[in-house]
């Protein structure tokens, strides 16, 4: 062998053996986001988070726990963020990033067996006794001088509401309504308008900072061309279906609301 290839063989030695022990980098290819389980707005949303996160080459994957806990799980970093909650929970949970702009809404509305009021803002419910599921923030925050239960589960908030336990249950009123469907429970009458409307918005762990600009631009172009409110009339209208079948909510795979 002569000089000239004895030197090309040890100058491509220098360099491919660095390259045979180099770690590979991966980039990030998934991410587990927590919400509470089976309500329509966090469907709602959990259809839009993973349709969002496929347009920047991320699959997600959802984690159920109840409210209070999802909240902590996602601040703590032990998940990668909340699917969705309301504004401003970054000011309580300091790891978390509020994502702008906001991928869905909800109701706030009081349902009873035995009263019938027209409700008019949170004062028009002080005179009453209030249910309501434990980790709903917005409930949380707005009765705190109002007598009030909280309790774990809808199933729980509306067989407690028709055994009287409390005057008024308040939840988000699609929430409501399709859980006294798939539970089938009779006599609870939906008082209207709404206490309240809420956006609510995406939230990620700080460790993800460098993914809310992508993600944010993939949630402008959704609302821009409408495709966050299609993807909200056919998760509710799919549910709701569903909760008159007594069928499962389909979020194993979410493919019935493709």
């Amino acid at each position: 062998m002569n000089k000239g290839k004895s030197l090309f063989f040890i100058l491509l030695l220098l360099v491919a053996i660095p390259l045979l022990f180099a770690q590979p980098v991966k980039a990030q290819k998934r991410l587990v986001l927590v919400t509470p389980p089976n309500t329509v707005d966090t469907v709602i949303s959990e259809v839009i988070t993973r349709r969002a996160y496929k347009r920047i080459g991320i699959e997600v994957k959802i984690r159920k726990l109840p409210g209070e806990r999802a909240l902590r799980t996602a601040n703590s970093g032990a998940a990668d963020g909340e699917v969705q909650r309301i504004n401003g929970l970054a000011a309580t949970y300091h790891n978390l990033i509020q994502i702008h702009p906001a991928i869905n809404y909800i109701e706030g509305v009081a349902f009873s067996t035995t009263k019938n009021f027209k409700v008019q803002g949170w004062r028009s419910l002080r005179p009453y006794r209030i249910g309501y599921i434990r980790g709903i923030k917005f409930v949380e925050q707005n009765t705190r001088d109002i007598e009030s239960v909280s309790v774990s589960d809808y199933s729980l908030l509306f067989n407690m509401l028709t055994k009287k336990r409390f005057d008024v249950a308040v939840s988000p009123g699609l929430n409501g309504l399709y859980q006294m469907s798939r539970l089938g429970i009779k006599g609870v009458r939906e008082l209207r308008p709404a206490i309240m409307r809420f956006d609510l918005f995406h939230y990620l762990h700080q460790k993800n900072i460098k993914l809310a600009p992508k993600i944010s631009a993939v949630f402008s172009a959704m609302a821009k061309s409408g495709e966050l409110a299609e993807i909200r009339k056919k998760v509710i209208s799919v549910l709701m279906e569903r909760a008159k079948r007594k069928l499962p909510v389909c979020d194993k795979d979410y493919k019935c609301f493709e």
